[in-house]
């Protein structure tokens, strides 16, 4: 039997050992490998995973960003509108309380006003509206929709209180609303209360065919077709002047007709209709001047506004535009209304700068807006319609003559 040696035992179970642990370390070694490669796919995870978290949160964040710049806008649109509405608000409540001291100082009657462009104008984003400045006194603004059938009718044919024989003109005193009317065939003026009840009655000694009637501050003043001379009363109907005679000199009429009153210096501007002009007086009724002569053909009526004088013809329905320089204005305004008119006898131009005109033989009241545009008619109950004016509260008064009445569309 062979023997072995004790130091070759020695080197095969070292040489085991050896092997046994560079196995246990290669084992451990690839153990470790394949902990770091999961460990390095969990760390990747976990930094995709805190990516993508970071991500949302930033997108949220800026959503929250967003959210906040247009609350902000929001807040600060919102601030500055609520500031802009109440300035706005005070600033109109501050003019319309100076309107109502101006009015209440000039107590505006029949035919003064303007329609220039203001502030109000501006911030209520429209240029119609009118506004007392310190010379000129203003008339109410229309609501011309709201206008459909009279809703108050006076009178009928005869001679008595109340009643009526070819009324003409007519005026109203805005401190009251009585409504003044120049009866043409029984040679009066009538007075009613704004809700048409008769009140008093003058002039019947004084006049001789009656037509037109403008109130100032305290005088009426009333025009004839048969003297041709103008008449003025105070306000109670008491006689004050009769202003010159008949003929065609200077300060002499032929058919005396429509009437205004320059509330700067006074000037009483007349039509002189058969005479085809229109003179003017001082406040001292004495003559001043004349103009239209060779332009205005049968002027009835007139109406003064801050910056212009328009004349109405009777004959072939036109509107005719004056500066005061009394030179004629071209005005395409005046063409396109005159187009609609069959025989006008008289107009006004309201607070909004709309014209109101009666219109004999088309049996209605027209009304056109400052650019000329119809904005309404009306017809029901009227018949061949001469005076028309308007209360204080903006309500359209007509004599209809037709039907020797008259006529409230409030």
């Amino acid at each position: 039997m062979a023997t072995i040696s004790t130091s070759s035992v020695e080197e095969v179970s070292f040489e085991f050992e050896v092997t046994q642990i560079r196995t246990e370390i290669e084992t451990h070694f690839n153990e470790l490998i394949s902990y770091l490669s999961n460990r390095k796919t969990e760390l990747l995870i976990e930094l995709e995973e805190i990516h993508n978290k970071y991500k949302h949160e930033n997108d949220k964040h800026k959503e929250y960003i967003l959210e906040i710049e247009k609350s902000s806008k929001s807040i600060r649109e919102n601030l500055q509108s609520q500031i802009f509405t109440e300035t706005q608000s005070g600033i109109i409540k501050t003019l319309e309380q100076k309107h109502k001291e101006i009015e209440s100082e000039w107590k505006p009657k029949h035919i003064s006003f303007v329609f220039d462009n203001t502030l109000l104008d501006r911030i209520n984003g429209f240029g119609k509206i009118s506004v007392v400045n310190s010379s000129y006194s203003c008339l109410p603004v229309v609501d011309y929709k709201g206008k459909v059938k009279p809703v108050v009718s006076v009178g009928a044919v005869g001679s008595g209180k109340g009643q009526f024989n070819c009324p003409w003109g007519v005026a109203v005193d805005y401190r009251t609303d009585n409504i003044y009317v120049a009866e043409q065939w029984n040679n009066r003026v009538q007075v009613f209360s704004k809700d048409g009840k008769f009140l008093f009655l003058f002039g019947a000694d004084k006049m001789n065919n009656p037509l037109y009637i403008t109130i100032d501050k305290e005088r009426v003043f009333v025009s004839q077709n048969g003297t041709g001379c103008l008449l003025i009363f105070d306000l109670k109907g008491n006689f004050i002047k009769q202003i010159d005679t008949p003929g065609s000199g200077e300060g002499q009429f032929n058919n005396s007709h429509g009437i205004g009153i320059n509330v700067d210096n006074g000037d009483i501007y007349v039509c002189d209709r058969s005479n085809n002009r229109i003179q003017i007086f001082s406040q001292d009724y004495s003559y001043k001047s004349q103009f239209g002569i060779g332009i205005v053909k049968y002027p009835v009526d007139i109406q003064l506004t801050k910056d212009t004088i328009f004349v109405l013809s009777d004959q072939n329905s036109f509107l005719y535009s004056f500066n005061y320089n009394l030179n004629q204005v071209q005005n395409t305004v005046c063409d396109s209304i005159s187009k609609h008119l069959n025989t006008p006898c008289l107009f006004l131009i309201d607070g909004a700068g709309n014209f109101i005109i009666s219109d004999y033989y088309n049996n209605n009241i027209i009304i056109f807006d400052n650019t000329g545009e119809l904005l309404n008619k009306l017809t029901q109950s009227i018949l061949h319609p001469t005076g028309v004016t308007l209360n204080s509260k903006g309500g359209i008064v007509v004599v209809n003559r037709g039907k020797n009445s008259l006529l409230m569309f409030i």
